[in-house]
């Protein structure tokens, strides 16, 4: 058996197998005879003793073997240089440490220098420090391992998004089979979003091909430092996790497919493109077979002692050159175990059945990514693949047919049976936007999962699946210096980093300034994570839910902690407040003795504990599909209608009434519900055009119906920007008596809704509001709102803003402020402006999160 780091006679190429025969050759005729004759007498003896194991692979080392996956304090990062790294050493103080395991219990110091942690040891506050080293006292906040982000498009897919930079998916080209194609050959190292993303605390990606094809190609490990080299320049090779280390000894990647979407992108089944998997795999198992055969033929010669010239002569002739194909080469090395294999899939029957295939092939997949409905079958996963790793969204779904039978609870399913989960971005846009990796394990927290396994999701278990966890997802001596200081508990929402750093690099630049930010006070206690939400089990929900369908029925809410609703008395000691609803009606708010004073009252009364409950308003959606659309991708789930834009001057002929096409079922209602949105506000389906329709108010209720209540208000205009005097102007000239559309627009008897990104778009609206100034404008969307703010809010002009966490996807887009804490919050510069605001989220699947919304508004209001 070869040892580490020798190389291996199957590893020959012909050319070397030549060179190194012909070597040889030269040298014999200097050997004594009488030692070639004791020489071959030995060999003689041996090789009649034993044979010689032949091993064709693994024909690559990685770091992680070379090191034999024990970090120490004296490692050197690979990443770092004199210039541009870290300079001196830094002793971060008084740590409340998260170390990618569990949460310590007590206090630490973290000593790092050039980009390696040094020692992770107890504070002592006798602990000697010495001269020249930089001390960061935190008093008590959170740190954690830089977030590892194993699913990621940037790079590929720079912001704003142009057709000139996207480079995610090679399609339709080269067929939906190309394991030969590379990410890093389209990676954009200005994209600006590097920065961002590293801003929310992600410190390495894992950048993929995109999932139009069933094999996309090669992926790459990166690390989010803005032009980290030596020249401060943009160099792709430089962003590399591995860059530094000898390219055969970094750890390869590939993505995969399948399901929806290559079935989508080549209008193929999915029994023709198994087929197609299956028959480029047989190739490449077949070379394989054919060039081990080679190397084993090759071995014997080289072992042959005797007329060994003769032999080499006679096995070229014979055999030829080691059988190589260059567009095989990828799956070939797949074939041997040597590609850490990603594949795109969501749904059950699409994981069994790519296991299947890539078994009969003895090929092993580290992650599935999205994987929506795994949570389905974590058994099925667990038997058919035991080290799998189930690489899923908090939150985002319902987006298409795969995406439609997501559970806000799936990871803490999955965990329950064992099965790792990590969460990961896509980052493609602001629904799964990188910056915010953290607040999926928090989504994912409040939904069941255990929060050291929370933390976990976005740090030590990607960097296992990556095969990379003998340097990120850990706070440990040896590890890279991928560290993130945090103003709160990282599961808090809004929690922010205060510092990134990365080898050991402060991102943001606030190192120097990380006392004042953070405050002197060391009294400052370890910030708690927050409790997930209650559960309750099925019978315990059925006997409640069969009480209160009672009629008549009495339903009596205690344990509440906080009223945020408008009362016509004061609420200030809410120790003993209760809610009573009769018939599902409020009936009162107050005192437990004034709302029960006598004991009739109290008969028939179902009594549920809040624990320190809120009572608020419920919160309404806007913007959303929600009653029009269940699943944007398939038409058929829609309205019925043909989604095409009215003709913004024939109202007549083709303005689009939401009301005549809503549908008050789909699972975007149970979200809704699970978050506290009773009532919605929904547009008609739309391309895209000027003209979007008259929008409908609808309830979220699961009893509510169109005939019952279901829909509270039918009268919102919405439109696009360039028309919209043209269509007032109509309006306004047809006479006051008309029941136009337009008219009531133009009149203000209904407000028309406008959506605008751009600051000059809006700048727009404002001076049609002062042409007509009846008219009731409202902006939504409204990322670029903030640069005129003060004029909004001189016009009167309200914001439904989707933007307070918005990213710069496209060119309307491209200035957007991204929020804390790179820039101040959206949501502060306008409600300090003066301009009535509103919040709303873009995606259905988050509907059920318009509250955590209102927090990260309220959190956000922190500068760096």
């Amino acid at each position: 058996m070869a040892t580490k780091g020798a190389l291996l006679a199957t590893e020959l190429t012909h050319q070397e197998f030549v060179q190194r025969s012909r070597l040889r050759r030269l040298r014999r005729w200097r050997r004594p005879l009488w030692t070639l004759l004791l020489i071959a007498v030995f060999v003689a003896l041996i090789r009649g003793e034993s044979k010689v194991n032949i091993v064709p692979y693994p024909r690559y080392s990685t770091e992680s073997d070379l090191f034999n996956e024990v970090a120490s304090e004296s490692r050197v990062n690979p990443r770092w240089n004199p210039v541009s790294g870290q300079k001196g050493d830094i002793v971060i103080q008084n740590a409340t440490l998260f170390d990618g395991e569990s949460t310590r219990n007590v206090t630490f110091d973290i000593h790092f220098s050039s980009g390696v942690i040094r020692s992770v040891s107890p504070t002592h506050l006798d602990h000697p420090t010495a001269e020249g080293v930089h001390i960061i006292n935190v008093h008590g906040r959170f740190i954690t391992p830089g977030l590892v982000d194993m699913h990621s498009h940037h790079l590929l897919l720079p912001f704003p998004q142009l057709p000139a930079t996207n480079d995610v998916n090679e399609r339709p080209l080269l067929g939906p089979i190309t394991p030969f194609v590379r990410a890093i050959d389209g990676f954009k190292p200005y994209d600006p979003t590097i920065k961002i993303i590293a801003s929310g605390g992600v410190t390495s990606s894992l950048v993929l091909p995109g999932s139009a094809n069933i094999v996309g190609g090669e992926a790459y490990m990166v690390k989010n430092l803005p032009l980290p080299g030596a020249a401060g320049e943009p160099v792709v090779e430089e962003l590399l996790l591995e860059f530094g280390l000898p390219e055969n000894n970094r750890q390869r990647y590939l993505k995969m497919a399948c399901g929806e979407n290559p079935k989508r992108v080549y209008g193929n089944t999915r029994l023709g493109l198994t087929w197609l998997l299956r028959k480029h795999l047989e190739e490449a198992r077949d070379l394989h077979e054919r060039q081990s055969a080679w190397c084993r033929a090759a071995y014997d010669v080289e072992e042959t002692s005797f007329a060994k010239t003769h032999h080499v002569k006679t096995f070229i002739r014979n055999h030829g050159k080691r059988p190589e194909s260059f567009e095989l080469d990828t799956l070939v090395a797949l074939i041997r175990g040597e590609l850490n294999v990603n594949v795109h899939c969501y749904e059950p029957e699409d994981f069994e059945r790519m296991l299947s295939v890539l078994h009969e092939f003895g090929v092993h997949p580290q992650a599935f990514h999205h994987a929506l409905e795994a949570w389905q079958v974590p058994e099925l996963l667990k038997n058919l693949e035991e080290n799998i790793t189930i690489a899923t969204f908090a939150e985002n779904a319902l987006f298409k047919a795969e995406a439609y039978g997501a559970n806000l609870r799936g990871p803490k399913l999955l965990d329950d049976h064992g099965v790792q989960v990590a969460l990961k971005s896509d980052h493609t846009g602001e629904d799964n936007y990188a910056k915010y990796l953290m607040y999926q394990a928090a989504v994912s927290h409040s939904f069941g999962l255990p929060e050291d396994k929370s933390l976990q999701a976005v740090t030590s278990i990607p960097a296992r699946s990556v095969q990379q966890d003998h340097r990120i997802g850990y706070v440990r001596p040896g590890y890279d210096a991928d560290l993130v200081i945090w103003d709160d508990h990282p599961l808090q929402v809004g929690a922010t980093p205060l510092e990134v750093f990365i080898d050991g690099r402060a991102v943001l630049g606030n190192s120097d300034s990380l006392e004042q930010l953070i405050g002197s006070s060391t009294s400052v206690k370890s910030p708690d994570a927050p409790a997930p939400r209650p559960s309750i089990l099925e019978k315990q929900k059925d006997d409640i839910c069969s009480r209160v369908h009672r009629s008549p029925s009495k339903l009596l809410f205690t344990g509440i902690k906080k009223v945020l609703v408008d009362t016509p008395i004061s609420i200030e000691d809410t120790s003993d407040i209760v809610l009573l609803l009769e018939d599902g009606k409020v009936v009162c708010l107050n005192k437990r003795s004034t709302c029960l004073s006598t004991k009739q009252d109290e008969q028939n009364i179902t009594e549920l504990n809040l624990n320190e409950g809120y009572i608020t308003p419920g919160f309404v959606a806007f913007g959303n599909n929600i009653g029009i659309q269940d699943i944007p991708s398939e038409e058929s789930t829609g309205d019925g209608s043909s989604g095409k834009s009215a003709d913004a001057l024939n109202e007549k002929k083709s303005i689009h009434f939401a009301k005549y096409g809503v549908h008050l079922h789909g699972r975007a209602f149970t979200r809704a519900s699970i978050g506290g949105v009773t009532k919605a506000i929904t547009a008609p389906r739309s391309d895209g055009g000027i003209i979007q329709g008259v929008s409908v108010g609808i309830r979220t209720s699961e009893t509510a119906t169109i005939l019952d209540d279901g829909i509270w208000k039918d009268d919102d205009f919405a439109s696009g920007v360039e028309h919209v005097r043209q269509i007032l102007q109509a309006g306004r000239e047809s006479g006051q008596g008309s029941a136009s559309i337009y008219v009531q627009a133009a009149n203000g008897s209904i407000p028309v809704v406008v959506r605008a990104y751009n600051e000059d778009d809006i700048s727009q609206l404002v001076l049609i509001k002062r042409d007509f100034p009846s008219v009731k404008l409202v902006i939504h969307g409204g990322h670029g709102a903030v640069s005129v703010a003060k004029h909004l809010a001189e016009a009167n002009i309200p914001v439904i803003l989707t933007g307070n966490r918005g990213a710069p996807t496209n060119w309307e887009k491209k200035d957007v402020l991204t929020g804390p804490p790179l820039t101040e919050s959206p949501a502060k510069i306008l409600t300090d402006a003066g301009v009535l605001l509103g919040l709303a989220v873009s995606s259905d699947s988050k509907v059920h999160g318009l509250a955590q919304e209102a927090r990260w508004a309220d959190t956000s209001n922190l500068i760096l």
